[in-house]
C-alpha cells in the first residue's frame, strides 16, 4: 500500500503525466491509498487507478465493454451508471461517444475514484458522478424526479447481506432494495426505446431478476450464449442481461410523456405545443 501522503503525491504526478492542463484539482480527492491499476485494451489510452475499498473485477463486465467499444451502444446518448465504482464502464461510454453520462455510487471512495479516473482519461468530457446516501440506498436517489436515460448500465451486488463497510456495498444488496428500486424506477427513468444492461455472475441474482422483472411486466432477456442452470452458482465472465419495459409503457405526444392508460387533457397539450408546430419526441 501507499502511504496517503505519497499517494497524494503520486496522483498529482500521474495526473500531470497524463497531459492534463493543471497538475492539481481542487474537486479531486487525492486522500485514498491506491490498491492497483489496470491496462485494459478497450481504453483509448492509460490506465484504471483502484482506490482502496473499490471493488473492481475486470471479468465482471466482459461482454458490456465490447458492447460500449465495438458496438457503440452509448454514442449519442444519455448514459446513467449505477453503482460505476472505478468509473470504468462510465469512461468507456464517454470515449465511445456518449452525449452525457452520469455516474452513481453510495461509497464515497468508489465517487472519489471515479472523478479521479475521469479527469485522466476523459479530460475533455464531464462525468457527472453522483454520491448515494446510505440512508437512502435505492438505484435512483440521486436522480431527478424528470430526468430519463436512452442507456442504464450497472454491474450491481449480487446477495442479499450485511453491510458493515464501505467496501461491501459492491457484493451485498441488502433486501435487495438495490435491484428493485432499480427495476420499479426503470420505465420511468428511461426514454422510449432506451434499454438497460446489467452484468450478473450469480445464478441466483439472475433467477430472482427475471421474477421480479417479469412482476413488473418488464421484458428479460440474456445476452450470454451459455445456459444458465448448467453454471456453477458464482462464475465468471459475469452474464449481460437486458431489461426493457413494454414498447407501449410511455407515449411521446406533442413532447410529454404519457403513462399507458393514463388521462390526457388535450386542451392542456395544445396549450404548450402550438397547432402551427410539429409535435416532437423522442
Amino acid at each position: 500500500m501507499i502511504g496517503r501522503h505519497l499517494l497524494s503525491i503520486a496522483l498529482v504526478a500521474a495526473f500531470a503525466f497524463a497531459g492534463c492542463r493543471v497538475k492539481y484539482r481542487e474537486d479531486l480527492d487525492y486522500s485514498y491509498d491506491v490498491q492497483q491499476t489496470w491496462p485494459l485494451e478497450e481504453l483509448n489510452y492509460g490506465e484504471i487507478v483502484q482506490f482502496e475499498s473499490v471493488f473492481w473485477e475486470p471479468d465482471d463486465s466482459v461482454s458490456m465493454r465490447k458492447k460500449i467499444v465495438e458496438d457503440t451502444i452509448a454514442g449519442g446518448r444519455d448514459v446513467l451508471e449505477i453503482g460505476t465504482g472505478t468509473g470504468l464502464l462510465s469512461i468507456l461510454c464517454l470515449q465511445n461517444g456518449a452525449s452525457n453520462v452520469v455516474a452513481t455510487d453510495i461509497n464515497p471512495a468508489a465517487v472519489a475514484n471515479a472523478k479521479y479516473n475521469a479527469a485522466v482519461l476523459v479530460p475533455d468530457s464531464v462525468l457527472d458522478v453522483r454520491q448515494v446516501d446510505p440512508s437512502t440506498p435505492d438505484a435512483y436517489s440521486v436522480i431527478g424526479e424528470n430526468e430519463r436515460f436512452d442507456l442504464i448500465i450497472s454491474n450491481p451486488p449480487w446477495e442479499d447481506g450485511e453491510v458493515t463497510k464501505p467496501a461491501d456495498h459492491a457484493f451485498y444488496d441488502p433486501g435487495f432494495v438495490l435491484m428493485d428500486s432499480l427495476l420499479d424506477g426503470l420505465s420511468k427513468h428511461l426514454k422510449p426505446g432506451g434499454r438497460c444492461l446489467l452484468a450478473y455472475g450469480h445464478v441466483p441474482a439472475i433467477k430472482r431478476l427475471q421474477v421480479e422483472a417479469e412482476k413488473r411486466n418488464l421484458e428479460f432477456k440474456i445476452l450470454d450464449e451459455r445456459d444458465l442452470d448448467s453454471l456453477e452458482t458464482d462464475f465468471l465472465p459475469g452474464m449481460m442481461v437486458e431489461i426493457r419495459p413494454p414498447l407501449d409503457a410511455t407515449k411521446v405526444i406533442q413532447g410529454k410523456f404519457v403513462e399507458p392508460d393514463g388521462d390526457i387533457d388535450a386542451e392542456s397539450l395544445d396549450a404548450d405545443s402550438p397547432r402551427d408546430e410539429p409535435a416532437t419526441g423522442q
